[in-house]
């Protein structure tokens, strides 16, 4: 294996990591960790809106339902320090909010401190409503496992 092999694999274990953390973060760590995952100029698309910056991604999305994130198959495809991925998704909302699933487009850019997310563009295939089984009363966020 070579040196190149070697750091490929090892930006795509960071690259998995970021994408990882973004639906963790959302739901075990406070709101602000999660913005950590962005560069300070991100473009963030959804719900045919472009928002500009962390500040206008954390003024949006604060406000979002909480719920499980659940992410799918992905694919990263590595260019020196920028990289395109797709990534499937389940969202299943902790409230009677409706469920929706999709997939996530990102560029992710290598910057001193790691690989950050540069650009989100969400697609929303499919949206639904979950039966009321009262399962989503028992949710609360973040996540506490004591």
């Amino acid at each position: 294996m070579t040196d190149k092999d070697l750091q490929r694999i090892s930006d795509e274990l960071a690259i998995r990591r970021v994408l990882d953390e973004y639906c963790l973060r959302l739901e075990v760590d406070a709101f602000e960790t999660w913005l950590d995952l962005f560069t300070d100029d991100t473009e963030y698309h959804v719900f045919r809106r472009v928002l500009r910056g962390r500040e206008e991604l954390a003024a949006m999305l604060s406000l979002a339902p909480h719920g499980a994130h659940l992410p799918g198959a992905t694919r990263i495809e590595l260019d020196g320090d920028r990289a395109e991925t797709i990534q499937s998704y389940l969202f299943i909302p902790a409230t009677d909010a409706k469920w929706n699933a999709g997939w996530y487009s990102r560029t992710l850019i290598r910057t001193a401190q790691g690989w950050k997310i540069a650009r989100t563009k969400i697609k929303i295939d499919r949206i639904g409503d979950l039966s009321d089984n009262g399962k989503q009363d028992k949710l609360s966020f973040p996540v506490s496992f004591d």
